[in-house]
């Protein structure tokens, strides 16, 4: 096209002084010719012009995706990433025994938790949850070796701390299905939360199976088959614990607020123990400032091999906010009754009426009194008040029974992003051995967190229980637990 163009304007170049000198009267044919060429050539030119745009603009087509093939930025839209880490620095001081003069139980420490995990979100209705958690207590320091145990919380071990499928709207069904390595949680955690009891510090898992059916957009229950501890493989091992039962919540119920009722069962093959939980929750929180949670449960089944279980225990809270004035302070009382046996000594025959823990051995008390229940083969104080851990089989849970707690505390914002919390508790025993008090003891509390921003937090905490008269017979000095912590979420 250009070269057309260029050969045309050269003729007419050439063609208009010769035709101009043959015949001067022609003058004006000559300038009508001019302007027709003129006009031919703004046509060839405007050709051009198009023809040059369309070669741009196939150029700038790219070249076809290959089949199968995702940009990378696809995949990286479909995952999400979350995490935390915290370093706390420890002091406890007799948490076993209240002797100051052994040390095994006097711990100078830090503590540093890492956990990071990964959110897939492959379609709408099916998400993946991949979570690696390792900590350190005391740097090289193993908390895992108890009863052959080497996997999971070791000590500079990453480990696999949740992994699992979640599948909504299961065949077009109002149901979810959650398969795998899970966290479960329910209510205050008063009797499920901790799965992996005995590392709680670090990991709270079930392995196992969760079907939730929304029975209405308030109303869900949930089927629960989950594993607390897998042991050999072989089924004549009988070394298995499992949780299984049914949960279900309603929200938004008329002058309630949440309800929930749950029935559980928990097998642990080695002691024997076959037990059903029944039990409830209400709470709600008031636009008046009052709020309140009640929960209440029995237990009935197969303590052990040769005892039944027969016992019951309750979590109530109750606390009122100020909300008018600038720091919201609220004040609450707390009750806390855990069945005790009346023979505390008797594990082989008659009716057993100590609660069973379940799941709620994590530390919903306090650190320091979660430490004094911890399930340990010997050295633990409280062995000589009553026998308090027949029930377990798993070396290193808080095996809370035979216990009240009467509790009463404060909590306000001292600034905007300061919040403080300190409470006093009683402790008592229920039943205990013949000439033994059941003065367990007073117990005190408080806690300092500074929100520095929407990630970063700092914390301090302080605690101390004074042994009461049911340890008159061993060294009575004050079990004391202090930490500062530096937390990042993300």
């Amino acid at each position: 096209m250009i070269k057309k163009i260029a050969a045309a304007a050269l003729t007419a170049l050439l063609a208009l002084p010769v035709g101009a000198l043959a015949a001067p009267h022609r003058v004006q044919d000559l300038e009508k010719q001019m302007a027709e060429m003129s006009r031919m050539f703004n046509q060839k030119m405007a050709a051009m012009q198009q023809e040059i745009a369309a070669l741009k603009k196939k150029q700038a087509v790219p070249a076809p995706a290959v089949v199968g093939s995702a940009a990378p930025a696809d995949w990286t839209k479909k995952v999400k990433l979350s995490g935390m880490v915290r370093f706390r620095g420890y002091d406890l001081q007799n948490f076993w025994n209240f002797d100051n003069s052994k040390d095994n139980d006097h711990w100078n420490v830090f503590r540093l938790k890492g956990s990071l995990k990964a959110t897939i979100k492959a379609t709408d209705d099916v998400t993946t949850v991949i979570q690696l958690t390792d900590q350190t207590y005391g740097e090289g320091v193993g908390v895992d070796v108890h009863n052959g145990y080497e996997g999971d919380n070791r000590d500079n071990k990453v480990f696999l701390d949740n992994a699992y499928i979640n599948i909504r709207n299961m065949f077009n069904l109002p149901v979810d299905m959650t398969f795998g390595r899970q966290n479960l949680v329910y209510g205050s955690g008063f009797v499920i939360l901790d799965g992996q009891s005995q590392f709680a510090s670090t990991s709270i898992y079930f392995d196992g199976v969760k079907l939730r059916w929304h029975a209405t957009d308030k109303t869900f229950l949930d089927l629960l088959y989950m594993k607390d501890q897998e042991g050999n493989r072989d089924n004549a091992s009988n070394d298995d614990i499992t949780l299984s039962g049914a949960y279900l919540t309603s929200k938004g119920c008329p002058y309630i607020g949440k309800s929930e009722l749950y029935i559980l069962n928990r097998d642990d093959e080695g002691l024997g123990k076959n037990i059903w939980m029944y039990g409830v929750r209400l709470s709600d929180k008031l636009n008046n400032g009052f709020d309140y949670s009640v929960e209440a449960a029995i237990q009935r089944g197969d303590a052990n091999k040769t005892q039944d279980q027969k016992a019951w225990g309750t979590k109530l809270d109750a606390g009122y906010t100020f909300q008018q004035l600038s720091m919201m302070p609220r004040i609450y009382l707390g009750y806390d009754y855990l069945s005790g046996d009346k023979d505390p000594g008797n594990t082989t025959t008659g009716d057993n009426e100590g609660w069973d823990v379940f799941y709620g051995g994590w530390p919903q008390f306090g650190d320091l009194l979660a430490w004094k229940y911890v399930q340990i083969p010997a050295g633990n104080a409280l062995g000589n008040v009553y026998n308090y851990n027949r029930q377990s089989s798993t070396t290193g849970e808080a095996v809370y029974s035979n216990l009240q707690i009467m509790t009463l505390g404060t909590s306000a914002h001292l600034l905007k992003n300061l919040a403080a919390n300190i409470s006093y508790s009683k402790l008592k025993f229920n039943h205990t051995y013949a000439g033994v008090s059941d003065d367990f003891g007073d117990y005190y509390q408080g806690k300092l967190k500074y929100q520095y921003n929407r990630n970063l937090s700092f914390s301090m905490y302080g605690a101390l229980i004074a042994p009461g008269d049911a340890f008159n017979s061993t060294p009575k000095n004050n079990a004391t637990e202090a930490y500062w912590e530096t937390e990042y979420k993300f």
